[in-house]
């Protein structure tokens, strides 16, 4: 991702502490403070540069570009103020203060007042200071306010190499999570990993008694071959049983003589005389069993079952 569009991003995001800290740093890093003697300093010192400038976000609801170009603003006075320069305890706070009414100002169709921008600083500055801080810099900087793209991501190549360091953690946390859940879909558990593991206590689980897995054998299906090799195998062994056995005609007078030889090796006459003589009835403790024709009628079969369950 380009710079470019990372400012563009950056530009669009919330005031984060980061940019306080950042704009706090930035402002410190301009001028040095020689410590005041002064007993109203000592009794009721400034607040720090950062606490001040979070103060002054807050009361003015001040946006991230306006806050850019504040940068923009303070990284140019740092160039132009010289090194040996002192200044006292509320001249950090005066810097920032003026680098906002000027980035405000210039970005902004309707900006607050200076009267306004008092009152935001806590009576730490008066409307006529504040007044005076801004024509100072607009004589630092020769009345040119204009800012460009380069400035700005000169200015902010901290803030932007963070960002883009963030973005780099969250895109790679980003292909971690889906190679993770990749990899559990991947390897996620068979039906028959889940029938040996369903059950507990001995007991099995409704999805374990269900559910079966491909590679369990003992549900598999019989592929095309095996079929066919089973269906050669079963027709084969039916034509080899068939032809060891000896079929019996049918005839109407009951058996012929030469079914009879073929099936039990007797002769013609002992056939004729099994075949004439009558059919001896089936006994039953020393009895005859007397078997009831049963009848095709709806009351005899009613008539029978009751007695039968009586």
């Amino acid at each position: 991702m380009s710079d470019l569009e990372l400012l563009l991003q950056f530009n669009r995001q919330a005031v984060t502490p980061e940019m306080v800290d950042f704009l706090a740093a930035t402002t410190e890093s301009i001028i040095h403070i020689k410590q005041s003697t002064s007993l109203v300093t000592l009794a009721v010192p400034p607040p720090p540069i950062a606490k001040f400038i979070r103060a002054l976000v807050r009361h003015s609801n001040v946006q991230t570009p306006t806050l850019m170009a504040s940068a923009v603003y303070l990284a140019k006075l740092r160039a132009i103020m010289p090194a040996n320069v002192y200044g006292i305890e509320t001249t950090r706070h005066r810097i920032f203060l003026g680098c906002l009414v000027l980035a405000a100002k210039t970005l902004n169709d309707s900006s607050p007042l200076n009267k306004h921008w008092a009152k935001y600083t806590d009576g730490l500055l008066t409307t006529r200071e504040v007044n005076t801080i801004e024509r100072e810099l607009l004589e630092y900087f020769d009345w040119n306010v204009m800012l460009s793209t380069a400035d700005l991501t000169t200015c902010l190549q901290p803030l932007l190499r963070r960002e883009r360091e963030r973005r780099l953690r969250d895109a790679t946390a980003r292909e971690a999570a889906i190679a993770r859940q990749n990899l559990l879909l991947f390897n996620s558990p068979t039906a028959s990993e889940h029938r040996r593991k369903g059950s507990s206590n001995g007991i099995p689980s409704p999805s374990s008694t269900l559910s079966h897995g491909r590679s369990d054998s003992n549900y598999s299906l019989p592929s095309l071959a095996s079929t066919a090799s089973l269906a050669s195998s079963v027709a084969s062994r039916r034509s080899a049983r068939s032809s060891n056995i000896v079929t019996i005609p049918e005839e109407l007078g009951g058996y012929s003589a030469a079914a009879a030889a073929a099936v039990g090796g007797l002769d013609n006459k002992e056939n004729l005389a099994a075949k004439k003589a009558p059919a001896r009835p089936f006994m039953v403790r020393r009895g005859l069993a007397k078997i009831k024709p049963i009848s095709t009628s709806v009351d005899s079969a009613s008539s029978w079952a009751s007695s039968f369950f009586n």
